[in-house]
């Protein structure tokens, strides 16, 4: 499970294309911890240069849909993909999927996806983390970025700025020569590979502190992932909300070593795309599922005592200042979460919860990050 420094890392501080993925945690912790980040980052936000990332995905038919087996690793290549998709990105849609992993080195923890406007500006995002929760992030890292956005340094543990020490050829991908790029700092063996995945867009794979060796392992990773356009799957449908609410973020999660662990949320602003990210980040709608899990214990991190209920399910309600967060728990097995920056009509979160469309099998959701 997450721990708020990822989760932080994750959501509400500002990354770049090295942005560390995360495992997957409690949704009602989770979103707790990201809007008091985002309250933070509101401050600073419309100030704030951030640069454009994106950062890789996922893809093909079915790839997350729920009649899959759940996603695993192993020693054996996925046959060959198309390295790259027919044009580069020119809008990163938070609905699709555009690329998700073929092989993975052994020893993968978790799984993660975005698309949308990440915190470094629009993007895609795909990881594999292997490190123990608590530790440095360990693992594979996928980056598209859009047309005409150049690859970003490498964030580093100490904060000290990464500086191009060299690059070397790499593999031919997507019929075209590739290039190794090393930076200062690296905390761990580490290799970032980078080719075009369309003319005028880049894609990026950063191996660090995986097992086997690095640029080996950033080149079985490249060659194996599967790219495509297809809509990314949510466990629940959210209905009827107002006409100017657009999606700008789409996320999917799953642990793999623990079971029926995973999380899904999708972020919706008032902004128009082409408004500053902290804009579009200042006031938005967040509706997020998890699994249910029972938590009695008030030192568990995942401990959220409630203090209402909602047709019948326990809950916890608050707000200020026009904002409210609502979150109900054991809903066919789920635990939903919305948090309103006073976007929402008259009945806010609450009358939102009563239209989500929650099947009795939503708790046996997976998302499928590999092919």
């Amino acid at each position: 499970m997450l721990d708020e420094r990822e989760l932080t890392d994750l959501m509400h501080a500002e990354v770049d294309s090295a942005e560390r993925p995360s495992a997957v945690l409690d949704v009602d912790r989770a979103m707790a911890t990201g809007r008091r980040q985002r309250r933070y980052s509101r401050a600073a936000g419309a100030a704030l240069a951030i640069g454009l990332l994106v950062a890789g995905g996922v893809t093909v038919p079915g790839l997350l849909a729920p009649d899959r087996p759940p996603a695993t690793t192993g020693p054996a290549d996925a046959p060959p993909a198309a390295a790259g998709l027919p044009a580069a990105l020119t809008t990163v849609d938070p609905g699709v999927v555009y690329v998700r992993f073929g092989w993975l080195p052994d020893g993968v923890r978790s799984l993660q996806y975005q698309s949308g406007l990440l915190l470094s500006g629009p993007g895609v995002y795909l990881g594999a983390v292997s490190n123990p929760v608590g530790e440095n992030w360990q693992g594979v890292a996928v980056n598209l970025y859009p047309k005409g956005v150049e690859p970003s340094a490498p964030q580093r543990n100490s904060g000290e700025p990464a500086t191009l020490t060299g690059t070397r050829p790499g593999p031919e991908l997507n019929g075209a020569p590739s290039t190794f790029a090393t930076y200062s700092g690296a905390e761990q063996p580490e290799a970032i590979l980078r080719w075009r995945y369309a003319p005028d867009g880049w894609a990026q794979v950063r191996t660090h502190g995986v097992a086997g060796d690095p640029a080996e392992t950033a080149e079985r990773v490249a060659r194996t992932l599967a790219f495509g356009h297809e809509v990314l799957p949510m466990p629940v449908t959210v209905p009827d909300l107002p006409e100017n609410l657009r999606p700008i973020t789409g996320n999917v999660s799953l642990d793999l070593g623990e079971p029926r662990s995973w999380n899904a949320y999708t972020e919706w602003s008032p902004e128009p795309a082409d408004a500053d990210p902290g804009r579009q980040r200042a006031r938005t709608l967040m509706v997020a599922f998890s699994p249910y899990r029972p938590v009695t214990d008030p030192r568990d991190k995942a401990y959220v005592n409630p203090n209402t209920t909602l047709d019948g399910h326990p809950a916890r309600f608050g707000g200020q200042g026009g904002e409210e967060s609502l979150t109900v728990y054991d809903v066919e097995g789920i635990t939903v979460s919305i948090y309103d920056d006073g976007l929402l009509p008259a009945g806010g979160t609450r009358a939102l919860f009563r239209k989500l469309g929650i099947g009795p099998h939503a708790a046996d959701w997976l998302p499928h990050l590999k092919r």
